[in-house]
């Protein structure tokens, strides 16, 4: 009875997950508030049966009725991150939101099913994490003169990198992390945050050639520290990243290309100066060469990805374990042995659907820091899913990153949750401004026309007359130039720009947030 229980549950299992991923992608359709709600809800309807599936043959398996237990636990987080979330910022996207809690629930599962031990730490981890990520938002919100800040950003994260470089423990010939009071903490992890918002500080005036000199070196020698403490994947990360934020900055493809060349010297030079990386290339393009050596966590990472073909074995009916590093580095072979190839490119599809959703809230922001930022974020986030999961089908040399959200590791969990709670926090700010608009559009075409008021993201009566509570003063000329440029300039964005960010903001039908309908073309 067990056995035929399992068996239909990956199917189940396997149906669920795409449902959940097809309705990641018709939120695009044209639909309704009305509509879009009820389809976040289905969406939360899935999660929760897909979540008790897999616990049911967990139990199962393991036999305990703590496992239950355990279940119930994280059924109670996961509802308390929705309710909590669409309760105290009811303009964050419900998408971004539903994603975030889905890889979290895929993360529960896998880790539990390897390790129950560590799935109980990783648990404990979420609950914390989750609950510094709801207080970033409001942070961002409140907090403007983190636009100044970049200089402190650059040093604080040289210095913690450069520490981790002469001071930590090498493990696996690579220093990653230290530890404190019995807990790992890996510091390049949260340097990425403060990475971003470094450049996006030195980018926001891009067209001033000697920024974009400085913001270069700044990068090369964030990625040249990592570098040297042979952390591979986070320099990958960190430089691919800065490609993408100079692009958008500038939108200059002669320096992307630039670059590219640049990193293609840098990684041949670095192929014949480190030993370790000669090992990972070699291991990457003939693994079955060295099989028992550097080849070995890739042959079973292939091997566990051809056992699970599109259905997958089941919960329990593979053999997951035999990948070294699983819960860390090679959790999608995992995933696509014991749930299948199906569910895994699901899996790819709600990452992608995660980038997608970090791109168009950039898109939407008209202050060029925040909407760099948001960009960087989203680099950093796609970047390391292409590398992990890449990694884990033999598309590139392994890297030793994990899969945001669902891999075993507590400075993964956090950092990522910060990074989405960050996004969430630029997107409340531009509807900030879009009210303040919207009440200085009433004004001129009604003169002695009554504050604009409407219940605030956070629940209470605001006057978006003055929405930050008089802490904004529109005559202070630094703060418009610290945020917009310089003041007899147009700003970080020429005029066209800035009028085709509005009309793809109030054409779109829909990926973040409601629309506003009472903004309405002039000529209407």
């Amino acid at each position: 009875m067990t056995n035929l229980i399992i068996q239909v549950s990956r199917y189940l299992i396997i149906g669920l997950m795409a449902l959940y991923t097809i309705q990641c992608f018709t939120v695009f359709h044209g639909k309704d508030e009305e509509d879009k709600d009820y389809l976040f809800l289905r969406q939360n309807v899935l999660m929760f049966c897909m979540h008790f599936v897999a616990f049911t043959v967990l139990w199962l398996k393991i036999g305990e009725t703590t496992v239950f237990l355990f279940y119930g636990a994280q059924a109670l987080y996961l509802a308390a991150v929705l309710v909590l979330f669409r309760n105290l910022y009811p303009l964050a996207s419900r998408l971004l939101i539903n994603n975030m809690c889905m890889l979290i629930c895929i993360g529960f599962i896998m880790i539990t099913r390897l390790s129950y031990g560590q799935s109980i730490k990783q648990f404990q981890i979420a609950l914390f994490a989750t609950a510094v990520a709801l207080l970033v938002p409001l942070l961002i919100r409140k907090l403007r003169f983190i636009t100044r800040m970049y200089w402190a950003y650059a040093l604080l994260g040289l210095g913690l990198l450069a520490l981790v470089a002469i001071a930590a423990q090498s493990t696996y010939g690579a220093k990653l992390s230290f530890t404190v009071g019995g807990i790992s903490i890996q510091p390049s992890e949260f340097v990425k945050i403060i990475y971003v918002f470094a450049i996006a500080g030195l980018l926001s005036h891009a067209r001033d050639f000697r920024r974009i000199v400085v913001a270069t070196g700044l990068a090369a020698l964030h990625v040249l520290i990592l570098v040297v403490s042979k952390d591979l994947g986070s320099a990958l990360i960190f430089f691919i990243t800065y490609l993408v934020m100079l692009f958008v900055a500038t939108r200059n493809p002669f320096f992307v290309l630039a670059g590219l060349l640049s990193g293609s010297v840098a990684a041949v030079g670095a192929y014949f100066l480190f030993a370790h990386i000669r090992v990972r290339v070699r291991a990457w393009s003939d693994p079955f060469s060295d099989y028992q050596g550097g080849g070995y966590q890739i042959c079973q990472s292939l091997f566990a990805i051809s056992a699970g073909s599109w259905f997958g074995t089941g919960l329990y009916q593979g053999s997951p374990d035999a990948i070294p590093f699983v819960e860390q580095d090679s959790m999608f072979p995992a995933i696509a042995e014991e749930l299948g190839s199906i569910f895994g490119i699901c899996l790819i599809l709600v990452c992608m659907s995660c980038f997608i959703m970090f791109v168009n809230i950039a898109m939407q922001l008209t202050n060029r820091f925040y909407r760099l930022v948001a960009v960087g974020l989203g680099a950093t986030y796609a970047v390391q899913v292409f590398l992990t999961i890449g990694g884990g089908i033999k598309l590139i040399p392994l890297t030793g990153v994990t899969l945001p959200l669902v891999s075993y590791g507590g400075s993964s969990m956090l950092s990522t949750l910060i990074m989405f709670s960050i996004v969430q926090g630029l997107y409340m700010l531009q509807r900030d401004e879009e009210m303040r608009a919207l009440r200085r559009r009433m004004e001129e075409e009604q003169p002695g026309y009554p504050p604009y008021r409407q219940e605030d993201y956070y629940g209470a009566a605001q006057d978006y007359g003055d929405p930050y509570g008089g802490d904004y003063d529109d005559t202070d000329g630094q703060e418009y130039e610290d945020q917009y440029g310089p003041l007899d300039d147009d700003g970080p964005y020429e005029d066209d720009d800035y009028e085709e960010t509005q009309n793809e903001y109030y054409k779109r039908d829909g990926y973040v947030g409601p629309r506003y309908e009472y903004y309405q073309d002039d000529e209407s």
